[in-house]
């Protein structure tokens, strides 16, 4: 990607890792490989991993890719990883910086990033989504239940809370224009109370409540590129994800 932003804007790419001592490596290589021109930071949540994840940051870090360590000393879940994440980020994160969230298990590619980046820096969104539904996108090695799950919820979303171009709620890979993340805290006091899958889900709510542009680019899922197994309780994360979804109604009634 040409590097078409100002100097003074930065790209905070936000990994939540559990258990990723296999893929976190391949991740944040990617991440690298992807941003050349540099002018970005890449904020490891390791949530209390059991393997060597946070050694994977250290090397990393060590050898040259700017990586920042933040860790919990046991599992307290995805959500909890999403606020330690952005309450280390908010203060550095400028009006014209940009937010990517995106998974450290090697399924999302992160040489999508230059593209999401570059709806925001071209004004054509605010918010920019790594969809499988977009024209494009698919799903490679996905198990059927997971298919079944993300179809459900794509179904029931955009029922309840229809956002205009969108059709992948449930795909944490997004980039996100620093001043709507801002504007979304100061809004909700937190975009995340969820702690688990849920969480992303919630997220993505919370700011669309402050109406952001938003746009979606294909995104290849490759779940065949996981090296373990995945971590979502599939049935406990649909009852939590529809519990989101009855309460966000209720706070956007009570805040108009």
């Amino acid at each position: 990607m040409s590097k078409r932003y100002n100097s003074t804007e930065m790209i905070h790419i936000l990994l939540p890792a559990y258990n990723e001592e296999k893929a976190l490596g391949s991740v944040i290589a990617g991440v690298v490989h992807a941003l050349p021109d540099g002018g970005f930071r890449i904020w490891v949540v390791d949530d209390g991993s059991s393997d060597g994840t946070a050694d994977v940051a250290r090397k990393r870090g060590a050898a040259g890719a700017p990586v920042v360590l933040l860790r919990h000393g046991v599992n307290r879940g995805l959500g909890q990883a999403f606020r330690t994440g952005l309450a280390a980020i908010l203060p550095a994160l400028a009006d014209s910086d940009i937010l990517v969230t995106m998974d450290s298990d090697d399924t999302h590619p992160p040489s999508l990033i230059p593209d999401l980046v570059r709806a925001i820096v071209e004004g054509r969104a605010d918010l920019a989504i790594a969809s499988r539904f977009a024209p494009g996108g698919r799903e490679v090695g996905v198990p059927l239940v997971r298919r079944v799950l993300s179809a459900g919820a794509r179904v029931v979303f955009r029922a309840f809370f229809p956002l205009p171009g969108v059709k992948d709620y449930t795909c944490a890979y997004r980039a996100i224009l620093g001043k709507v993340v801002r504007q979304g805290v100061e809004r909700w006091g937190t975009l995340v109370t969820e702690d688990g899958f849920a969480s992303s889900v919630e997220m993505l709510l919370r700011l669309a409540a402050g109406k952001p542009r938003i746009v979606e680019l294909p995104l290849v899922l490759r779940y065949d590129r996981k090296p373990g197994p995945s971590k979502m309780r599939v049935f406990a994360t649909v009852r939590r994800t529809l519990a989101v979804l009855a309460r966000l109604r209720r706070i956007r009634s009570a805040r108009g």
